[in-house]
């Protein structure tokens, strides 16, 4: 299902793992009596997802009833570990999702929590002679993470341009390595999601498109909120109680947007006037959009919306070998479910 370079990164990755996750109990959790909070484990890695740190850091997650304990990530594969092991219930993620469904690792998508792929740029050496992504057959070399959001840009930037992922050459590389791969003159150009593509532009290197530019509505990198069925079945209440919690951290955002600001900032190490930026420019799309079956991240029209979007992206994948085998229409489908955002909607999860 997977290449052989995927496989290794999560064997690697998932011994990690399990050194700080906690032990899957034999049996599912019974449910907590009434009144108490549900005991929820969250994996959610590093990155631009500030809805989820406000929560955290606002105790929303106990607001509506639920304790968290939070699995922090660099990359997907430990996240992929812990939710097929059991010891995760919630992924709050990307396109590891696309992994864990390829390895059979059932799923319900409750929530798009933002658009990713409104911060994903093609990223260019003024040098190098690159316009914009219909230039990317010029690049010598590409910097692009494997198996993630920047190589699914890159297999459909090149795909609109009219040329195959195979005639090109790409170098995986880490986000934080590349700024220094661009400066030596190992790559040429890269695909890479936000802050990083600003703190390139900000040292002299341009951004030429974004996904939006080459892509239909805006782009398929999906991060969603997924929760394993078993939990979900022992915990009926948690998928509506966690939409629930992105709307009390967008109300919070409104209010000190500050707040968002500071937590990128933590997290990445980066300037305020970054943060800020990568703040204002990421897209969150509203709750009630995604109830609507013309909207782009709609959960309801599943041959539309985000089922489509994670079905583009994994055939990027497969494109580009980081998985061998299609991830069908179907099987995206039957984990897409909007009942929890109606629960929300209509009930206020009560």
């Amino acid at each position: 299902m997977f290449s052989r370079f995927v496989r290794q990164l999560m064997a690697v990755t998932a011994l990690a793992a399990a050194s700080v996750m906690p032990q899957v109990q034999a049996q599912p959790a019974a449910a907590p009596p009434d009144g108490a909070l549900t005991p929820v484990n969250i994996g959610l890695p590093i990155s631009n997802y500030w809805p989820a740190y406000i929560a955290r850091d606002l105790k929303l997650f106990e607001k509506v009833g639920l304790a968290p304990k939070f699995f922090m990530f660099q990359s997907g594969a430990p996240l992929i570990a812990g939710m097929k092991s059991g010891s995760l219930d919630v992924a709050w993620t990307g396109l590891a999702t696309l992994f864990m469904l390829g390895q059979g690792i059932p799923l319900k998508f409750v929530l798009v929590p933002l658009d990713s792929s409104s911060q994903m740029a093609y990223v260019v050496n003024p040098a190098s002679g690159i316009e914009s992504y219909k230039d990317i057959a010029k690049s010598k070399n590409i910097g692009a993470s494997t198996a993630t959001c920047s190589e699914v840009s890159m297999v459909l930037a090149a795909r609109a341009a009219g040329t195959q992922r195979s005639a090109l050459h790409a170098s995986n590389l880490a986000p934080n390595l590349m700024q220094t791969a661009l400066q030596n003159g190992q790559i040429d150009s890269a695909f890479m999601w936000g802050p990083w593509n600003l703190l390139w532009r900000d040292a002299g290197y341009k951004i030429v498109n974004w996904d939006k530019d080459f892509m239909k509505d805006g782009g398929v990198c999906a991060t969603t909120v997924a929760i394993r069925p078993d939990f979900l079945k022992t915990n009926p209440s948690v998928g509506c109680k966690l939409v629930k919690v992105q709307a009390l951290a967008m109300e919070a955002a409104r209010k000190d947007p500050e707040h968002a600001i500071r937590t990128m900032q933590e997290a990445f190490n980066i300037p305020y006037k970054t943060a800020k930026e990568t703040y204002e420019t990421l897209l969150i799309p509203s709750i009630e959009s995604q109830l609507k079956p013309d909207s782009p991240w709609t959960l309801s029209n599943k041959s539309a919306g985000l089922t489509e979007k994670l079905f583009v992206a994994g055939e990027a994948l497969r494109e580009a070998k980081a998985i061998t085998q299609p991830i069908s229409r179907a099987t995206i489908a039957e984990a897409v479910d909007d009942r929890y955002i109606r629960e929300y909607l209509d009930k206020d999860c009560k």
